[in-house]
């Protein structure tokens, strides 16, 4: 971003010709100082990250600005991010430019190489921080005098600049320097010890759910940040509370009733007898549904089932102690009728309950539901044909989600200096 100093001061001659929010001494965002663009405008157009990411923490809280309207620079070495080693891969083979989880978490990015080793790479990046608002920093703190990255030091480089720290456990207190994959994360956040069956081992849950959840939590403290408009701010992102958070209610429920959650399998965790029922998976003709009681009218099941015993007072006084009898209610329903049909059904009777889909079953969009709303978006692939891409996170009434295919790996280097000294760096490994 230009700071207003070059601007013309003859038309600013005092505070009262500024926007109410902006002072003389602080930075315009490029839509009030350049030229509106071309293509439809975000709601973060205008400002310039800078991310640094080794998980996908980093890469999904880009994703987000990104799609919002920032312009974010991923800055790479010569091998690219790690989300660029991981698949899937078309065919299995592997191919930093064509991996499904760069090309989703890195759409709508720019890609600089720079080798932050060098003393060179390291000046060249804090170039790029000066010309920015945003710095994401997923980088683990082994490597933060390595490369430069320290997010503290950072900020006293550039007291101006939204510096976002992500960590496992927070810059702070006796876990800040401990390491984390996704699987401890579960561990130390609770989340592992309530999925899966009572009697067996706990199950996490697929992908990398606590990553995203960190990275969503990043986005969101930068977007509050630049909002809050009072300069610069040092952003600490642990991966760790992130998790917590989310699970809040299972910790105040382990606080307010002195019973710890434990793993339930398909149904609801840590309710005592007297809790509604259902809310569980179940197996009918073709599949699998969830099925979930209406919480104001359980009653209501009854009507759906057919079956008059699912509004007895007793059952309904005691729904999460009989569970199992209501599974077996629910069952000769379930097993003779098609799971479209079932969720139609209770739909009607305003019952939330819904199919269990496979994520082919999703992109296939058999009700049309997606393709009414534009999300899934046909996409060229960097080797030929095309894939299916998720469209907007959120959608706006007067901005744009903004969409872009994910970068080659050092695809903007021509914004570092002058064709010369690219040639130069280039040779020397730097850029």
């Amino acid at each position: 971003m230009n700071p207003t100093s070059d601007i013309c001061h003859s038309c600013l001659v005092d505070d009262e010709f500024l926007p109410c929010s902006l002072t003389l001494t602080q930075r315009y965002p490029a839509s009030v100082t350049e030229p509106e663009p071309d293509h439809a405008a975000g709601p973060l157009d205008g400002f310039r990250a800078i991310e640094y990411s080794e998980t996908p923490a980093g890469a999904y809280c880009g994703r987000l600005l990104a799609g919002l309207g920032a312009s974010v620079t991923i800055v790479e070495s010569a091998p690219g991010t790690p989300l660029r080693r991981r698949g899937p891969f078309r065919a299995d083979t592997p191919d930093s430019e064509a991996g499904a989880s760069h090309l989703h978490l890195n759409r709508r990015k720019d890609s600089v190489r720079l080798e932050l080793a060098s003393a060179a790479g390291r000046r060249l990046l804090d170039q790029l921080l000066s010309e920015a608002e945003i710095l994401v920093c997923d980088v683990d703190r082994r490597r933060w005098d390595e490369l430069d990255m320290d997010p503290v030091a950072i900020r006293k480089r550039h007291p101006g600049l939204q510096v976002c720290a992500i960590t496992p456990y927070g810059l702070e207190g006796p876990k800040s320097e401990w390491q984390a994959a996704e699987l401890t994360l579960y561990a130390a956040g609770g989340y592992l010890r309530i999925g899966g069956e009572p009697d067996r081992e706990p199950v996490k849950a697929w992908g990398d759910q606590g990553h995203l959840q960190a990275g969503l939590h990043a986005a969101l403290g930068i977007v509050s940040a630049l909002y809050a408009n009072r300069g610069g701010q040092l952003i600490d992102t642990a991966m760790f509370e992130a998790v917590a958070f989310l699970l809040g209610g299972g910790y105040q429920h382990a606080w307010f009733s002195d019973r710890e959650p434990v793993r339930n399998g398909a149904r609801l965790v840590g309710f005592g007898p007297g809790h509604l029922y259902p809310s569980t998976i179940r197996p009918c003709q073709d599949g699998w549904v969830h099925a979930h009681c209406n919480n104001r009218y359980p009653e209501a099941m009854a009507v759906l089932f057919d079956e008059p015993e699912l509004a007895e007072p007793d059952l309904l006084a005691n729904l999460m102690g009989r569970a199992d009898e209501v599974d077996s209610l629910m069952a000769p329903l379930l097993m003779d009728t098609p799971r479209r049909e079932v969720v139609r059904r209770a739909q009607d009777l305003r019952i939330p309950f819904t199919e269990v889909l496979a994520p082919s079953e999703v992109l296939a969009d058999g009700d049309g539901h997606h393709a009414s709303r534009d999300f899934w978006q046909s996409t060229p692939h960097p080797r030929g044909g095309e894939f299916l891409a998720p469209g907007p996170a959120v959608r706006f009434g007067r901005t744009e989600w903004i969409e872009r295919d994910a970068p080659r790996l050092g695809q903007h280097n021509e914004r570092l200096g002058t064709r010369d000294q690219r040639v130069r760096w280039r040779r020397a490994g730097v850029a």
